[in-house]
């Protein structure tokens, strides 16, 4: 194998391809170089995720490669110069740019091989892509002491022309609808590890302006799911979405009591009330006709002097019977994936109070927008 390639594009590929490799103590991963044509491939095989890059280069003599990841990734990340040549001799792959010279040791036994990808279903933009993932996974367990697997993963639905992404742990639960363009009638449900979509997702917000993400795999027996574009490729193993609890059914069409708040003023007092409240305490919401209460509940024994306390009144539109919550103070962060469009933001509950549905709408008149729902579990303190 003998090529010449430009750095940026090798070093390029090089970070595309590393991120499907999961290290262990026993196991570094190798990277895969292909030369053949007018381009370089670099490939790699991980446990769950597999990965492949292709950039223009000078082909001379065609052959394919493979290295350990680590020195690799570290070597060609250090390269100078603005091109850099590629070549085997022996048992080494031989890198020279400008005067700094590398020589990486061929890897011994076979090669894994990339999974045999699946058909390409439909396309989506990057930013559609991103934000989904974002806003459904961020309500998927952050503790790794959390025993249920489940609660590590998104479900994706997909339905003609919308595909739905669900993340949940044991008292919060997202749902977010995006768009796509599918390429026939597609119908189908998968799941992934949250950590892997939300990784494939970053990569490919990168992609140059106007360039799609093409969505692949098997409608009938999704086992595996591919994502490219732009000469770029990512692969994750599919799980059985058989698993996943059917907590969409959580979601009501009507609820017995609705309150309807200015987002900005609401997440701003929110805040505010929420950056004095310590870490076993909660947020206390006070509703009533017209107005709402934000205050902060410690997390402290009868008689203890208190640190902290803050308070704010803010107007609210009820529907029903009054009522009083308290929540994490974290409960922010989930409300600022509602749409920055919507200056609203309608809270939805049922007499028994056990679940409160989050939802965006355009206006204080307006139906909620139901694009991204967020539930959660009130906390009593």
């Amino acid at each position: 194998m003998q090529l010449r390639v430009e750095t940026a594009d090798l070093k390029d590929a090089i970070a595309w391809a590393k991120e499907a490799l999961t290290p262990t103590p026993r196991e570094q991963g190798k990277l895969k170089f292909e030369a053949k044509g007018n381009e370089l491939k670099v490939t790699a095989v991980g446990r769950d995720r597999s990965a492949s890059c292709s950039v223009e280069a000078r082909v001379e003599e065609a052959g394919i490669a493979s290295t350990g990841a680590e020195l690799a990734v570290k070597g060609i990340h250090a390269l100078p110069s603005e091109f850099c040549s590629i070549e085997t001799e022996g048992n080494a792959i031989k890198i020279l740019a400008g005067g700094f010279k590398l020589q990486l040791a061929e890897a011994q036994g076979e090669d894994a091989s990339l999974p045999s990808l699946p058909k390409t279903q439909g396309i989506i933009s990057p930013a559609e892509l991103v934000t989904a993932v974002k806003k459904s996974a961020f309500a998927v367990a952050k503790s790794t002491r959390e025993t249920d697997a489940v609660f590590s993963r998104v479900k994706m639905e997909f339905k003609k022309s919308e595909i739905v992404f669900v993340g949940c742990d044991r008292y919060q639960l997202a749902r977010c609808v995006t768009s796509w363009k599918p390429f026939g009638e597609c119908r189908a449900s998968v799941l992934a590890e949250a950590s892997d979509l939300k990784s494939i997702a970053n990569l490919f917000k990168s992609l140059p302006d106007g360039e799609d993400v093409r969505i692949g795999f098997d409608p009938e027996n999704p086992a595996v799911m591919s994502f490219e574009g732009a000469g770029k490729m990512q692969a994750v193993q599919l799980l059985d979405a058989s698993d996943f609890p059917n907590i969409e059914q959580l979601f009501k069409d009507e609820y017995d009591v609705n309150v309807i708040f200015d987002k900005d003023e609401f997440t701003s007092v929110f805040r505010r009330v929420a950056a004095v409240t310590e870490g076993g305490g909660a947020v206390h919401l006070d509703i009533s006709p017209a107005k709402c209460v934000i205050s902060n509940v410690e997390d402290r024994q009868e008689g203890e002097k208190f640190n902290a306390r803050a308070e704010e009144t803010i107007n609210a539109t009820l529907i029903g019977r009054a009522v009083e919550l308290d929540f994490s103070p974290k409960l922010s962060e989930a409300l600022s994936f509602l749409p920055a469009s919507h200056s609203c933001i309608r809270m939805r509950t049922n007499e028994n109070l056990n679940l409160v549905e989050f939802d965006g709408q355009a206006t204080r008149d307006s139906q909620p927008d139901l694009s991204y729902r967020y539930m959660v579990t009130p906390i009593r303190v």
